[in-house]
């Protein structure tokens, strides 16, 4: 009898920390940042889709969402989306100046 209390307990234990790592791993400590650095770029080009042209100060040309008030020329800066479903949503723009 007492060896079907012991393994109960160990078996109900063992099942019980093995979620943990799930359950911990969801928890939203610090958002879903991204480890790449920002940004910096120079709106070249609006599309009338919605989409702005931007090129980077390293020669890097990407396209991402604009924002309304956006202008060729304005500087912006951009950080990296950690789970993006579509190219243009991989960079989080933000004008700095126009």
């Amino acid at each position: 009898m007492r060896r079907l209390y012991v393994f109960t307990t160990l078996l109900a234990l063992v099942a019980g920390l093995s979620l943990v790592p799930h359950a911990l791993a969801r928890v939203d400590s610090g958002g879903t940042y991204s480890v790449y650095p920002r940004v910096d770029a120079t709106v070249i080009a609006l599309e009338p889709q919605g989409l702005a042209t931007i090129r980077t100060t390293n020669g890097t040309t990407y396209e991402v969402v604009q924002r309304p008030p956006w202008q060729v020329g304005d500087r912006v800066t951009c950080e990296h989306v950690a789970y993006a479903r579509v190219p243009w949503e991989r960079l989080d723009c933000r004008k700095v100046s126009g």
